[in-house]
């Protein structure tokens, strides 16, 4: 053999095992063999397209030129080689263990940077021996990167008639393409508590929230997989009208929105076509449209006198802690569960309740703000 790398443990992730990938990508051309005693497996199955790849038994003799070591040097007595180098990836004082760099078959040391040269310099001065790494960067290549598709759904995933299942569906359709052809997603969903077991890298779970139209609107897709029961849903309007294409059951009220092509992207009820909506989602190059919403008439039904409210100065600013959602207590005004941290209005009266309640309860709510 003529190069190889040692790593002891090569994780799933790290910017070291970015490095050694780093090495085989730009230089697979040359013979490289990677020694390992454990790997992460997608690890290396990436390593394994471009360079050798050895899991090292102890004991087992290896020949080379040159011999690359990384943080540790188990392997060295086992190795036969023209030169010995240490790369130092990291700095040993903040790590708290002093790196393996005084072996005698070391022969050359190369850090990643002038920082690491010098903080390495220090570590052999302080073992009486003389290092004089030199600095070599880690390599980089950059290459031109697949659009990341950004989903989001807004919904109640435990609500039986809200497509809880046909989520589950479509998150392992989309995982299966997106590991298939080398592609990546992410799901937003913000929903309420769920019982729904979502096992994805792909999805993230967020806590219920009200302001949520500038992720509509970054998004790529608003997913909403309702059983036929939605009579307007706003969430699709929204998303609509912020040019943001959806994707969403064959629900008999989007016949009243009039929708082109480019603006939706119809998933079953059965999901029978799921597949097929996955590589549309990935795939399928949307025009920019404009969309307004059905007008509503709501100025003809209301009784049209001014309004003489205004915001009483007296009501007083509280802030929630998180004894509400300790003790799953329900304020009366709001019908939910205070988040902790969250602020309100409330009039005086309301103030000296909770401030009575926190007494005879023993618990603390409220902060004025």
């Amino acid at each position: 053999m003529e190069n190889i790398f040692y790593f002891r443990n090569v994780n799933a992730i790290g910017g070291t095992e970015q490095f050694l990938y780093e090495i085989a990508k730009k230089y697979h051309d040359i013979d490289i063999t990677v020694f390992y005693s454990s790997c992460d497996p997608k690890q290396l199955r990436r390593l394994k397209q471009l360079v050798r790849c050895k899991r090292w038994i102890k004991g087992e003799k290896v020949k080379c030129r040159y011999a690359f070591f990384n943080f540790e040097i188990d392997m060295i007595d086992d190795v036969e080689a023209e030169r010995y180098y240490f790369i130092s990836h990291a700095i040993y004082q903040e790590l708290g263990y002093l790196p393996p760099i005084v072996h005698p078959k070391l022969t050359h040391y190369i850090a990643v940077s002038k920082y690491a040269r010098d903080k390495l310099n220090a570590v052999g001065e302080s073992l009486g021996k003389k290092i004089n790494a030199e600095i070599c960067y880690n390599p980089l290549t950059i290459e031109e990167p697949k659009k990341v598709i950004r989903l989001i759904s807004a919904t109640r995933l435990d609500d039986k008639v809200k497509g809880g299942n046909r989520t589950l569906d479509l998150i392992k359709a989309l995982d299966e393409y997106a590991e298939r052809n080398n592609r990546q997603y992410l799901w937003t969903i913000f929903t309420n508590q769920t019982q729904l077991r979502i096992n994805s890298p792909n999805v993230c779970l967020m806590q219920k929230r009200i302001d949520i139209r500038p992720f509509i609107a970054d998004s790529d897709y608003l997913v909403q997989l309702s059983n036929d029961m939605e009579t307007y849903c706003y969430s699709i309007n929204e998303a609509l009208s912020y040019g943001v294409p959806v994707v969403t059951t064959p629900l008999t009220v989007i016949k009243e929105l009039h929708l082109s092509s480019d603006m939706y992207i119809e998933c079953a009820y059965d999901m029978r076509n799921v597949k097929d909506v996955v590589q549309q989602i990935f795939e399928k190059k949307h025009k920019k449209f404009s969309y307004s919403p059905p007008s509503d008439r709501w100025i003809e039904i209301l009784s049209n006198v001014s309004s003489d409210y205004s915001v009483d100065s007296s009501n007083i600013k509280v802030r929630a802690t998180d004894a509400w959602k300790r003790n799953n207590i329900v304020d009366k005004d709001t019908l939910i569960v205070p988040e902790p941290g969250s602020e309100w209005l409330i009039d005086e009266g309301r103030y000296d309740e909770l401030l009575l309640f926190e007494e005879k309860q023993k618990v603390h709510l409220i902060n004025k703000v």
